[in-house]
């Protein structure tokens, strides 16, 4: 007897074989059965039988997939996925699909690298140790300095003697007594500029040890080489710079036009080409960005580092001690449109030609 509840059993392929349809673990068994009565007999002669036409193998085959994929509606899926299997009498089992992470990234990072040859800067120049060497601009510069402010005999050698007459010379020029202050850091300024220049060996006297340019040149590429900046500039020289603004102030704080020309005159010429007006307004307007600042100790220290460190023409402190390098030279711009009437302006037109040389933007 069976219970209501219980299922009736299916005998299949007549093999003797009983399972029940909605034991998951006993169906490939089913399946196997079915399999192996639906292989074609061999009756020796090479022809094969086609099995599969009972009809009610196949109301068989019916009800038993009804049943099971009603006991297992949301395993069917794999359900099917195992008969794929039962043709080799095994069961794969694979594992269930994985939703795609949606925080996961889905873009692919490619990176490409390349090498580029390239020239060290002037700038880089101590970083990679390659050897210091002043531009043909500062080297022009500094021998300016050398030929008109130290070499008073105009040799071609400093001695120490040159440096005193140029501390004298400063001296009447900014009209201070040999006991003021100014003089006093002036002659301090004095000795340290001829232990950097004139270097004598031991036993040899400063007074008959001679400077040449080369000399001057070599001392000032080594001084500067150590110098990227204002403040890396050594101690004598910033007390330098502040002596010959002190010597170039008018009193109220900034140097005016008149002094800076009568400064030219004093230790360049009287005649010299940057007394002329023409190219003293040039040196001012250079050195105040045409006016725009004063020229005050701050401007004045930016101007003579520039003179200094500018290796590239153009530079605010270019002609600072006198007029050296090429002239700028701008392109002319035509201001005739912008001053020009409504009736005397040309419109543009693309079927009309003009003849006019300047716009309005």
């Amino acid at each position: 007897m069976t219970s209501k509840n219980s299922k009736p059993l299916n005998m299949v392929g007549g093999g003797g074989k009983h399972v029940r349809s909605h034991s998951l673990k006993s169906f490939p068994a089913v399946a196997a059965a079915v399999i192996d009565n639906r292989k074609p007999p061999d009756n020796g002669s090479g022809v094969a039988a086609a099995a599969g036409s009972d009809p009610q193998t196949a109301m068989k085959i019916t009800s038993t997939w009804k049943q099971a994929c009603d006991r297992t509606r949301d395993r069917t899926k794999q359900l099917l996925r195992r008969t794929m299997s039962w043709k080799s009498n095994t069961i794969i089992m694979q594992p269930e699909e994985r939703k795609p992470d949606e925080s996961s990234s889905t873009w692919e990072i490619h990176v490409w690298a390349s090498w580029m040859k390239r020239y060290a800067s002037e700038d880089e120049s101590k970083t990679l140790d390659i050897p210091f060497k002043l531009s043909p601009l500062q080297e022009e510069k500094l021998l300016i300095f050398f030929k008109y402010y130290l070499d008073g005999d105009c040799d071609g050698f400093v001695f120490e003697h040159d440096f005193h007459q140029f501390a004298e010379k400063l001296r009447r020029f900014a009209d201070w007594s040999p006991n003021s202050d100014e003089y006093i850091i002036l002659k301090q300024v004095l000795t340290e500029l001829i232990q950097v220049f004139i270097q004598c060996e031991s036993g040899q006297n400063v007074s008959f040890t001679s400077l040449s340019t080369e000399d001057w040149l070599k001392i000032w590429c080594q001084t500067l080489s150590r110098c990227n900046v204002v403040s890396d500039m050594p101690l004598w020289l910033k007390y330098f710079q502040n002596i010959l603004f002190k010597s170039l102030d008018s009193g109220k704080g900034e140097i005016e036009k008149s002094n800076l020309q009568r400064f030219y005159c004093t230790f360049l010429d009287s005649n010299c080409e940057e007394a002329k007006q023409v190219v003293i307004d040039a040196i001012y307007d250079s050195l105040t960005s045409n006016g725009d600042f004063k020229l005050d100790c701050d401007t004045w220290g930016h101007c003579f580092a520039n003179w200094l460190l500018g290796t590239k023409p153009n530079g605010c402190g270019q002609w600072l001690f006198g007029k050296c390098g090429p002239t700028p030279e701008f392109f002319p711009i035509d201001y005739s449109a912008m001053n020009s009437t409504v009736d005397t302006r040309d419109t543009y037109s693309h079927k009309k030609r003009s003849d006019r040389h300047s716009i309005v933007v």
